[in-house]
C-alpha cells in the first residue's frame, strides 16, 4: 500500500496535542452542547477525529451512500474503536474512488474504575495487568483482509492509554463477570503504527522465525508472539490469515500435519 497521498496523512505523534484535546474533552464532561452531527459518538471516537482533524466542517460528511467520519484533502479518515468488521462495507464503496485511512486504537495501559448502578459511586481506579499490543492490532485485520492489498488503504494503529468506566452489574456475586463498559476516557497517546505498504508488516514477522528455506508452522509462529495474543488459538490463526491475504505471506505446504508459512514471493 503506497501513495503520495499517505504521506500527508497526519501520522506523527504528537502527545501533548492529543494529551490537550483529551482534557479539553473531560473539562466539559464529553458532552457536545449542541449535539448535532455526533451520531452518539462516545470520547474516545470523538478524541481521535479532532487528533486527525480538528476542522467540523471535515467531520460526518456524506460520501457514496455513507457517511465518513472525515473527510479532507488527504481522503477519508474512518476511526474504528471497535472490531474492524462493520468497515467492510464502507470501504468496499470508499476504496475505489478515494484515499482511505482506518484508525484503531490499542489500549497498552488502563485504569479501570467500577460505577454502582444504582448509586452512581465510583470506585478508586486500578491498573489492569491487561495491556494490548501491535499483534492486536494484525488479528482485527482478519476482519478487513480482502482490502490488505489495496494501494488506497492505509491502517494507522494508536497506542494509547485509558480509564475504563465499567457498570458493577455483571452476572456472578462480585458483579464484574458479564458486566458492560460505559466508556473509556483516553489519557494518553504513546505511538501510532503506520501500515502503508507490504514491507510494513514485517513487524509481525519476529526475530527468528524462519520465513525461508523450512518455513514456519502455526505454532512456531504463536510461540514468538506476545502471550497476550498466542494465548487465543483462533487469534493466532487469524494474525496469519491476515498476512496471508496482505501478500507477505504465502500457504507453502505442510510439515506432517500443519501448514508450513514462508514469505510471497
Amino acid at each position: 500500500m503506497s501513495s503520495d497521498t499517505s504521506s500527508r496523512i497526519n501520522s506523527d505523534v504528537k502527545p501533548l496535542l492529543f494529551q490537550n484535546i483529551c482534557c479539553e474533552y473531560n473539562m466539559r464532561g464529553g458532552a457536545d452542547e449542541q449535539g448535532i452531527g455526533t451520531y452518539n459518538e462516545k470520547r474516545l471516537h470523538r478524541i481521535i477525529k479532532d487528533y486527525f482533524d480538528a476542522e467540523e466542517s471535515d467531520h460526518e460528511v456524506p460520501y457514496r451512500g455513507h457517511v465518513a467520519d472525515i473527510k479532507n484533502d488527504t481522503g477519508i479518515i474512518e476511526v474504528q474503536t471497535g472490531a474492524l468488521n462493520p468497515l467492510y462495507t464502507k470501504l468496499a464503496v470508499f476504496l475505489p474512488e478515494i484515499e482511505v485511512t482506518v484508525v484503531h486504537p490499542i489500549i497498552v495501559k488502563k485504569k479501570v474504575f467500577w460505577i454502582e448502578p444504582e448509586t452512581g459511586e465510583i470506585s478508586d481506579g486500578h491498573l489492569s495487568p491487561k495491556r494490548g499490543c501491535d499483534y492486536d492490532g494484525l488479528v482485527e485485520l482478519f476482519n478487513i483482509r480482502s482490502h490488505l492489498t489495496n494501494p488506497r488503504l492505509h491502517i494507522r494503529f494508536m497506542m494509547i492509554a485509558a480509564d475504563e468506566y465499567r457498570f458493577n452489574d455483571g452476572w456472578d456475586r462480585s458483579g464484574k463477570r458479564g458486566s458492560h463498559r460505559y466508556e473509556y476516557i483516553p489519557t494518553e497517546l504513546y505511538d501510532i503504527i503506520s501500515i502503508d505498504e507490504a514491507s510494513d508488516y514485517m513487524r509481525f514477522l519476529p526475530d527468528g522465525l524462519d520465513v525461508n528455506d523450512e518455513g514456519f508452522t502455526k505454532n512456531e509462529y504463536s510461540a514468538m508472539i506476545p502471550r497476550s495474543v498466542s494465548s487465543r488459538r483462533r487469534s493466532v490463526t487469524y494474525a496469519l490469515n491476515a498476512l496471508v491475504a496482505a501478500g507477505v505471506i504465502k500457504n507453502a505446504g505442510k510439515r506432517k500435519r500443519a501448514n508450513v508459512y514462508t514469505l510471497a514471493e
